[in-house]
């Protein structure tokens, strides 16, 4: 396979049933083409199947990060399959159905005190710094793409380098710079982006399906700690969603204070892992891989995968040094 085969086969992995659905804007194999989002009164997205044709015989078709707010029906047609839901980890998003407008999210979410906080540091901001903020969302030059994803590249790495944690979509770099210039043309996908001047000082890359953000990726300059760069895009972030009719503000898997704070619904992500009963090979390769699945979210509600082993870290120091060398641009 070629790099940039291998690096698709990495995200589409990495993010499963958003993969399909965000970016490929298609539905899985063995799925009805339509997707209802049980948040928005039972509304019903409609998706093509998948062109990905894969036929179980003695293997496991796996469909991971389902989330429980998006309904799926199966389709197997005449293929005689058997799906198994394993729950994994929780998810966060902001749920913005019924809500007037961004103050009386701030209201019902935040305490008076982090209310108060958030407008003084967005005050400090601005009044010492040339701040502006844009949704590049449906037109953005190509030159000043490539100087965005260049500038999101570097802080995203300084982040990485700050916290000693890897994150695994820097060596995928290349392969989000070519998909997303395209995407935000479609109004699939957006960056939001706040500058001081010129200056890029904080980039997130959202992903865009019917009335659902997906917030994916987000940095900040390190220089702007101290302004809790991460709040004022969630302020800005709710008031463009409310301006825009998008309902669902998701930031997606990982448990943390800043989502806790922010978010007003908690969900639960499943994988799908579809085999054929009648063969004894897709059996036991689909029982190892429940065992897994299963085994593995045990210890992370035990808090020993998160909290007491944290992968990121250890695969800092393996990862460290390849990034070091590593040119995005090149590889």
């Amino acid at each position: 396979m070629g790099t940039k085969t291998i690096l698709r086969e990495q995200v589409a992995s990495k993010l499963g049933l958003m993969f399909y659905t965000f970016i490929e804007n298609r539905v899985p194999p063995f799925y009805s083409e339509k997707i209802v989002n049980n948040l928005d009164n039972n509304s019903v997205v409609k998706l093509p199947k998948s062109k990905d044709t894969n036929k179980i015989k003695n293997s496991v078709y796996r469909v991971t990060n389902v989330p429980d707010y998006l309904n799926l029906e199966l389709d197997f047609g005449k293929t005689p399959l058997k799906c198994t839901r394993i729950s994994q980890y929780q998810g966060f998003l902001v749920n913005l159905k019924g809500i007037n407008d961004s103050k009386t999210y701030l209201e019902q979410q935040l305490s008076k005190r982090n209310i108060k906080n958030l407008y003084a540091k967005q005050r400090k901001l601005e009044g010492s710094h040339k701040i502006s903020y844009t949704f590049h969302y449906g037109d953005i030059s190509r030159t000043h793409y490539d100087f965005l994803f260049t500038e999101f590249y570097n802080m995203l790495e300084q982040r990485f380098l700050e916290k000693r944690m890897y994150n695994n979509n820097l060596l995928s770099w290349k392969y989000y710079f070519e998909l997303v210039h395209p995407m935000i043309l479609e109004k699939k996908a957006s960056l939001f982006v706040i500058y001081d001047g010129e200056k890029p000082i904080t980039i997130t890359l959202n992903f865009h399906l019917h009335n659902i953000v997906s917030s994916y990726i987000q940095t900040y300059d390190i220089n702007y700690s101290h302004y809790n760069m991460g709040d004022i895009s969630m302020l800005k972030h709710i008031e463009w969603c409310k301006k825009n009719d998008f309902i669902i503000f998701d930031l997606g898997m990982g448990h943390t204070d800043y989502k806790i704070k922010w978010c007003n619904h908690i969900y639960r992500y499943s994988h799908h892992l579809f085999y054929n009963p009648k063969s004894l090979i897709s059996r036991a390769k689909a029982t190892l891989l429940i065992f897994k699945y299963r085994l593995r979210q045990y210890l992370r509600d035990k808090e020993i995968i998160g909290k007491k082993f944290q992968m990121n870290k250890i695969l800092y120091i393996t990862r460290a040094k390849k990034l070091a060398n590593f040119n995005w641009k090149e590889s």
